[in-house]
């Protein structure tokens, strides 16, 4: 360890002169890919083998928007057919009501009343 320093808080406390891991922040612009083809290279290069592994956010940030974007249209889904089963259940609750006051809107009817009189007890 002649002529190196332990700069880190890691050297420094735990007397380690390596690295457990760096973040490294690309500019607004930049491809983050290139950039990190560059890092790798510039690693390997130093330490003379590939003993370290690299992650790029990017690919996590698209899985997420991706499932993102999934689980929307899911919940979109399951509420279009929440409504449509409602809207049936509606309709056939409506449906038992007029059919069941079919012969008393008939007679109303005779009797004289307007739509407005039999609508009014639905």
């Amino acid at each position: 360890m002649s002529g190196c320093r332990n700069t880190t808080i890691s050297g420094r406390i735990m007397g380690q002169s390596w690295l457990n891991s760096i973040t490294v922040r690309v500019k607004e612009g930049y491809d983050s890919a290139q950039a990190e083809q560059q890092l790798e290279r510039l690693m390997t290069l130093r330490h003379g083998k590939k003993d370290f592994f690299t992650w790029n956010m990017d690919g996590l940030l698209k899985t997420a928007e991706k499932t993102t974007r999934t689980l929307q249209l899911f919940l979109t889904l399951v509420a279009i057919i929440s409504l449509l089963v409602g809207g049936i259940g509606v309709m056939n609750i409506m449906l038992v009501s007029v059919t069941e006051r079919t012969r008393e809107i008939g007679i109303r009817m005779a009797v004289g009343a307007g739509p407005a009189m039999y609508c009014n007890n639905f």
